[in-house]
This record gives C-alpha cells, sequence and structure tokens, in this order.
C-alpha cells in the first residue's frame, strides 16, 4: 500500500516556534497515522486505538487534538488535499499557455488516481460520514468550495482567449470538472481499473468546448494542436 505522501503541515499559514514544535508535530504525527491506517483499512474498520498504535501514543492523547474520529478524518483530507492543490499547482505553474495548463492539470489529477489512490478512499469516506453529519457535511461543501476556486481559476483564463462565448459559466464548468475527477477516481476503487479511459474522454469533452467557440466564431479551430494534446499520456 502506497502511504499518502508528504503530510506533515498542521494549520495552513501557521509558523510553529519554540515550545510549541512538540505539540503541532504531535499532531501531524497523529493526522500521518491516520491517513495510513485509514488508508490501508477504511474509515469503518479504523478505531482511535488502532490509529494511536500506528502513531505510537496513548489513546487519550488523542481526544486532546481531536474531539472525534470523524473529525480526525477531516483534518487527513484537508492536510492531504492542501498538498495535492501544492502539488498540482506546482506543475501547472511551469506552463504559460492556459490551454496547455487545463491539459496537463488533468494528466496530474489522472496521474494522482494512479498513485494515491487512498486519498480518494479517504474523500469517499468523507463524504459518506458526512451525510449523517450536519456540521461536518458544512465543512465538507468548504473543501469542495475550495477546490472548485482553485480550478475556475483556470478555466477563466482558458474561456478568456477563446474567440467565442462559452454556453458553460466558468463556475459550473469547474464544478463539473471536479466531479467528473471525483467520479472517475472513486470508480476506479470499485471496478479496480485503470483511469486513463476516463480521463481520456473527459479530455476529449473540455477540447469540444474549444472547438465550439471557434466555430461559433466562424474560425478553423486548431484541430491538430488539440489532437496532439489528447494523444498525451501522464
Amino acid at each position: 500500500m502506497r502511504h499518502i505522501a508528504t503530510i506533515g503541515a498542521t494549520d495552513e499559514g501557521t509558523t510553529v516556534q519554540g515550545a510549541d514544535i512538540d505539540e503541532a508535530g504531535r499532531r501531524s504525527q497523529i493526522v500521518r497515522a491516520a491517513a495510513a491506517v485509514i488508508g490501508r483499512q477504511g474509515y469503518a474498520e479504523t478505531s482511535l486505538k488502532d490509529v494511536a498504535r500506528e502513531a505510537k501514543v496513548a489513546p487519550g492523547l488523542l481526544h486532546y487534538y481531536f474531539e472525534s474520529k470523524e473529525e480526525l478524518l477531516l483534518e487527513v483530507v484537508l492536510v492531504t488535499e492542501r498538498q495535492m492543490v501544492a502539488d498540482w499547482k506546482a506543475v501547472v505553474d511551469e506552463v504559460d499557455d492556459p490551454l496547455e495548463r487545463i491539459v496537463t492539470g488533468l494528466d496530474h489529477a489522472e496521474a494522482r488516481c494512479a498513485d494515491q489512490p487512498e486519498f480518494f478512499r479517504l474523500l469517499l469516506d468523507l463524504y459518506t460520514v458526512s451525510l449523517s453529519s450536519p456540521a461536518l457535511r458544512v465543512r465538507c461543501a468548504r473543501l469542495r468550495t475550495h477546490l472548485v476556486d482553485e480550478i475556475e481559476v483556470e478555466v477563466r483564463q482558458v474561456l478568456g482567449r477563446l474567440p467565442a462565448y462559452s454556453l458553460v459559466a466558468p463556475r459550473e464548468l469547474a464544478g463539473a470538472i471536479l466531479s467528473a475527477i471525483d467520479g472517475i477516481a472513486l470508480s476506479g476503487l470499485v471496478v479496480q481499473q485503470p483511469a486513463a479511459a476516463p480521463f481520456h474522454a473527459l479530455k476529449v469533452l473540455l477540447l469540444s468546448l474549444v472547438v465550439t467557440a471557434y466555430v461559433t466564431a466562424g474560425q478553423e479551430p486548431p484541430v491538430a494542436r488539440l489532437g496532439e494534446m489528447l494523444s498525451r499520456h501522464p
């Protein structure tokens, strides 16, 4: 089992100094342990004692940092999500062309589905648990909103350079892209098949919007370039 990579942050933007280092480090240690155990066993089959054993701490210490197992699960997903967004930004920031950035971002998402399936299992567990927890559902909604915000920035850059206005609003398109990525990843966990084909289909759908914009404007779409993008593999 591949452990979720580089989970080590506490709160985003927080600087820890002096005596706080031990406490922040212990919290991070617990989150890393929870990610490993839940990713390996699943949320339902994981107890706080399992996490404490993995983290090599007393079970009672977990309640000092987290009010419940649900709270711990959310923290694991939040920390992992921040790291994955940072990784994604590091990849696309090297690409200037907006259309290339979209394709590169999808390729990166496909690679993460293959390399870090544990994250999507954690995400599925989080969504499932949130259905019976209104407070957790609110925080899940905030997490999703943040991810849509990130994707919308890229979508607006692409749509702003097309020769005709898109029939789909940037926010709605960003939400659809995120839902598609989640759906591909989660279905892959169930059917145990590579995500390459569904991600290729998603790229075809998105690039077809580009073709539509050119045709609407009465211009020749860059078919050769779009075809080259579709031929790539992450």
